[in-house]
C-alpha cells in the first residue's frame, strides 16, 4: 500500500468514527481538527481530499475544520487561510498582526 493510500484510508476512518460519534453520541461536536495528512497525495486525489473533508463537514452538520497544510493548491481552496509566517508575536506574548483571508 502506498503513503497516498495509507493516508485517504486514515482520513477516511478517521472522518468516518468521527461521524458515528457525532450521529450516536447525543452530543454536538462543532469543529474537527486535522495535520498535514495530504503530503503524501498527488494533485487529484488533494482535490478528493478538500471534496472527502467538505463532504464530512455537511454530513456531521460541523461548522468548521481546522487543517494544516503546505500545499499552495489545498490552502486556496480552503474557506479561510491564517498564514502563520505573516504574524508577529510582541515580547508580551502577544500576536501584533496576522492575516487572514478569504478563499474558495
Amino acid at each position: 500500500m502506498s503513503g497516498g493510500e495509507r493516508t485517504w484510508i486514515d482520513a477516511c476512518m478517521t472522518r468516518a468514527i468521527a461521524l458515528y460519534l457525532t450521529q450516536h453520541s447525543g452530543r454536538r461536536y462543532a469543529t474537527l481538527f486535522s495535520d498535514e495528512a495530504d503530503g503524501p497525495l498527488d494533485p487529484e486525489h488533494k482535490r478528493m481530499f478538500i471534496a472527502m473533508k467538505r463532504e464530512v463537514l455537511r454530513l456531521g452538520g460541523y461548522e468548521r475544520e481546522y487543517f494544516i497544510t503546505q500545499t499552495p493548491e489545498l490552502a486556496a481552496m480552503a474557506d479561510v487561510v491564517i498564514d502563520l509566517d505573516s504574524m508577529h508575536v510582541d515580547g508580551r506574548g502577544r500576536s501584533n498582526s496576522s492575516t487572514t483571508e478569504g478563499a474558495a
